[in-house]
């Protein structure tokens, strides 16, 4: 029973997928992380889908995202994205 209700109290904390779309629309920009563009919002960090062979992206639009959850994704790949928007926070960026 115990196992049961950690599950339900887990899927109830993650962003729902129009949350998370109303949250990458307000995103600000992070550097690139092995040539992928990356965002941070207010709910998780974003990177830009793979490109494979053959596909094309024609503007920003037109572009592919992968939410990047904590609760997802080991320490070390949250400090990289930590990282890469550390510098580019909103507030750094009106202190210049």
């Amino acid at each position: 029973m115990a196992a049961t209700a950690t599950a339900d109290v887990s899927a109830a904390e993650q962003p729902t997928a129009d949350a998370m779309q109303s949250d990458l629309q307000t995103a600000y920009a992070c550097k690139d992380i092995d040539g992928r563009k990356v965002w941070k919002g207010g709910l998780a960090y974003y990177i830009q889908s793979f490109v494979y062979d053959g596909q094309t992206v024609d503007d920003a639009t037109d572009m592919a995202t992968d939410a990047v959850l904590p609760e997802d994704n080991s320490p070390e790949t949250m400090r990289e994205f930590e990282q890469a928007c550390l510098t580019m926070a909103p507030s750094a960026l009106n202190g210049n």
